[in-house]
This record gives structure tokens, C-alpha cells and sequence, in this order.
């Protein structure tokens, strides 16, 4: 299920004929924009123009940019499979259906369901049961701890040769939006320094830093947020550091001896994840901040499915006047795909702003 009429009027009155009158308007005009998509927006034109990045870069020079990335920047040194689907929890165990009954791929949630579960179970007086569902609980954090371990690399260092070309591309860009739940864009941060992240008003404590600060100088937004955020308890962000051994020791040991979950969005709908982003005050910030902004907005790594529909609302239906899209080993084909989703978008919010395909090969974001 993707970004849906109704969707787009979950903000319009809930009952009555305006209602329904709004949800014929915008099937009318989605149906109009389905059939835009399976083809180029510049009908009888030829394949659109791909520049280089340097280009892109070049004719900007004096506009305000921001950067997006998706998981095209880490696909590289990171397998970005779900989580999930690289843990043990298929749906032969009963956590697993429980991920599946409750139709996420976020951990927490299903641990909180099972504590919820253990809680109820106990004041029935089935404690046998209840300790069962404290082990299934504990079983799915452990189950994270494998999947962070068995996808993600080990230790900062082991990229140090490549952090020179990436911290060179992000120097172009004073504020950085990311969807990506890794540790690399914080790693290659943590190399050059160069963009804060809202923590600098914090203090560090057992291995964390914080708490997230509005008042905080921020040019890093994590919009579904990462392995390294952790809410402490009373609403809160706190951000994972180095214990000595790295950052994921801290992340695995947090998760195992703490019982505490990262916070990170791993919904599968624009809607499930709009509604985990809200859930949470530190990711409706920084979605507001994706918002808000009119900084030229050049996009990295990303697919432009309608799985992240409310990302490029958030573009759209800004007042910046033009995005620089970046395709990998861009052909006929990956380019009339992007131009009809790209085109879509732009209808669908009936925006201005405009859009340009760069090579994102061209970027040597981790060197030739």
C-alpha cells in the first residue's frame, strides 16, 4: 500500500459530504497523475538531460543547498536489508508472526506489545505464560543486536581510507537530510567535524550524549531516525558514542543489558512511518526542518518510491525552486521512471519546483 487519496486527506474533516468530495477530487487527479507516471513528463522530447555532478555543484554556487541521502550512500560497505530480514525471526517462531500481526518491522513496537502482554498475563494470574513472553521479549532484543551485527561494518576505522572523498562531497552542503538508520554518514562526521548535530549542548554520560536540543546548533537530520538514537525514557534523544571499543559495543550492550531499542523507522507505508515520525518529537523536528526549508535540495541515494512519499511531500510542497536528483549508471529506462515519479510528485502537490538528473557515479562520494 502506498501514499493513498486518503491519505492525502487524513487532514480533512472526518465525516460529511466536503469529505467525500475532497477524497473524488484527489482520486480523480491521482488517477490523472497515475497515467503521467508510466511515461516521460516530456512527452515527444528526448531522454532527459544527465550533467555531472560537478555541474550541479558548479551552477549552484551561490544558492543555499541541502543534501538528501538515501541508502544508495551506504550500499557500498552496508547490505541495507530490513533488520528483520536479517535476523532469526521468521514467521515459523512466534515473535516473528507477531511482526507480521502487528504489520511492522520495528522492533520496538513488538516489544512493547510482548511487555504489554507480560503484564496482562501476570494479572490473570498465568505467570508461566508471562515468563514466556519475557523470554520472547528478550529474544527479539537479542535478535536486533544479530541483525546490527551481521550488517552493519565493525568499526569506524575500517573505512578511514575512504572518509577523505565522502568528507569532501558532504562539505558542499551546510545541512545534511538523511534516511539512512547506519552509522556511516556519523562516522564520516566524526572524521571531519564539519556539521553539528544538535547533541552540542549535551553531556556525556556512560556512553551517551544529550539530550537532542532544539537550541542546539543542527545541520544533520535524521528523519527516520538511526541505530545510535536512543530515547532515555521521558521523550528525550540521546546519541550513542565511543565507549573505547566503538559505537556499536555500545549500541549491542544497550540493546542486551539495558533492554533499551534504538528509536528508527522501519514501517513499510508512507502512512505507517508518518505516523511513527510523529510519534516521536525529536523526528517531527527534523521532518519540519525537511519541510521548511528552501535551500536547493540535491538527492542521493534514493529511489523516489512511494514508500517515502511523505519525503518528497515535504520537498514538493516546499518553496524551494529546484532539486538536483542523482541516478546511479543513469539509462532510458532508470531515467523514464525517475522523470514519471519525479513528475508525479510535482503534479500531485502542484508544486514549481523543478528537477535535475547528475550522474551520482560522478560524485565519487566514495572515490573512484
Amino acid at each position: 500500500m502506498g501514499f493513498t487519496p486518503h491519505q492525502y486527506c487524513a487532514n480533512s474533516p472526518k465525516t460529511g459530504r466536503s469529505r467525500l468530495l475532497r477524497i473524488a477530487f484527489v482520486e480523480h487527479i491521482f488517477a490523472k497523475v497515475g497515467d503521467a507516471a508510466k511515461q516521460s513528463s516530456r512527452p515527444g522530447e528526448l531522454m532527459p538531460e544527465v550533467i555531472e555532478f560537478k555541474k550541479a555543484i558548479d551552477a549552484t554556487d551561490v544558492e543555499d543547498r541541502a543534501l538528501l541521502i538515501g541508502n544508495g550512500f551506504s550500499a557500498k560497505y552496508f547490505n541495507y536489508q530490513s533488520l528483520l530480514e536479517a535476523s532469526d525471526l521468521d514467521e515459523s517462531t512466534p515473535p516473528g508472526n507477531l511482526f507480521t500481526a502487528l504489520n511492522t518491522a520495528d522492533f520496538e513496537a513488538v516489544v512493547r506489545a510482548l511487555e504489554g502482554a507480560v503484564m496482562v498475563e501476570n494479572a490473570y494470574g498465568n505467570n508461566a505464560h508471562a515468563k514466556e513472553l519475557e523470554l520472547h521479549a528478550q529474544r527479539v532484543r537479542e535478535a536486533i543486536v544479530k541483525a546490527i551485527n551481521a550488517t552493519h561494518p565493525k568499526h569506524r576505522e575500517d573505512l578511514a581510507d575512504q572518509y577523505p572523498s565522502s568528507a569532501e562531497f558532504l562539505k558542499n552542503f551546510p545541512t545534511v537530510f538523511t534516511l539512512n538508520y547506519d552509522l556511516l554518514l556519523y562516522w564520516v562526521n566524526l572524521e571531519d567535524r564539519k556539521l553539528d548535530d544538535g547533541f552540542g549542548l549535551g553531556k556525556t554520560k556512560d556512553s551517551f550524549r544529550g539530550p537532542f536540543s532544539t537550541h542546539a546548533l543542527c545541520q544533520i537530520f535524521n528523519l527516520h531516525s538511526g541505530l545510535h538514537l536512543f530515547d532515555n525514557g521521558a521523550g528525550e534523544i540521546l546519541k550513542a558514542v565511543a565507549n573505547g571499543s566503538g559505537v556499536i559495543p555500545t549500541i549491542t550492550s544497550s540493546i542486551e543489558n539495558e533492554h533499551r531499542l534504538p528509536i528508527y523507522v522501519a514501517e513499510g507505508t508512507s502512512e505507517q512511518k508518518m505516523r511513527k515520525i510523529n510519534s516521536v518529537a525529536y523526528l517531527r523536528h527534523c521532518y519540519e526542518k525537511l519541510r521548511q526549508s528552501s535551500a536547493t535540495i540535491f538527492i542521493y541515494g534514493h529511489s523516489a518510491d512511494e514508500n517515502d512519499a511523505h519525503v518528497y511531500r515535504a520537498i514538493f510542497e516546499s518553496e524551494r525552486k529546484h532539486i538536483y536528483f542523482g541516478v546511479y549508471k543513469p539509462d532510458a529506462e532508470k531515467l523514464e521512471t525517475f522523470d514519471g515519479l519525479l513528475a508525479k510528485y510535482q503534479k500531485t502537490f502542484n508544486s514549481g519546483t523543478k528537477y535535475t538528473f547528475f550522474d551520482s557515479e560522478s560524485a565519487q562520494v566514495w572515490g573512484v
